[in-house]
């Protein structure tokens, strides 16, 4: 995205400097003056058009690890900053079911201390939370299952306006990160 903006104020000013080069060449010196200045005043307005779009763009999504702290995940983006998830997805768009805080308090504090040391085992868990497409909440709520990177089937189940994804509830939907979609869910899919 910043390359993007970043082509796009080159493209800008060079096309100011030569609309400047062409205006100073076919008028006289004070007249070349106001029209660089003219110019000038145009670079600035597309150069703050295109620093807008860049934010706007960083808006929308995110780093996951904070993205997910922002949104009151902690335990998870702690785990998230250590590693690469598109490493674990194999591609670069994703969806990831974000197991709760409250997910990981449900957990037995040894059963979640010997997971967050067993790295191989971490890894497995969080395949099983991730999803190699983005799917946001409107087509999940059309699926019947989903197959995750972990190679778990999770059957999706819609009663009213609540989204079962295996035996999770998903208690929001349609965080935007970088390349993905977060659905937070209240479960940890612990087992395969």
């Amino acid at each position: 995205m910043y390359i993007r903006a970043t082509t796009s104020r080159v493209a800008a000013l060079a096309a100011a400097m030569l609309i400047a080069g062409a205006a100073c060449s076919s008028a006289g010196v004070d007249d070349s003056e106001s029209a660089i200045d003219d110019v000038s005043d145009e670079v600035d307005d597309v150069s703050d058009d295109v620093d807008e779009a860049a934010e706007d763009i960083d808006e929308a999504g995110g780093d996951l690890a904070d993205v997910l702290a922002d949104n009151g995940m902690e335990s998870l983006a702690s785990i998230v900053e250590e590693i690469d998830v598109t490493e674990l997805v194999g591609t670069e768009n994703f969806t990831f079911f974000a197991p709760s805080d409250e997910a990981f308090q449900s957990l037995d504090a040894g059963d979640l201390a010997d997971l967050l040391a067993d790295p191989t085992e971490l890894d497995d868990v969080l395949r099983r939370h991730i999803v190699a497409d983005t799917v946001d909440a409107a087509a999940l709520s059309d699926m019947s299952s989903v197959e995750t990177e972990g190679a778990t089937t999770l059957d999706v189940t819609v009663e009213g306006d609540t989204v079962m994804v295996g035996d999770a509830t998903v208690t929001r939907a349609d965080i935007e990160v970088d390349n993905g979609v977060v659905h937070v869910v209240d479960r940890i899919f612990v087992d395969a």
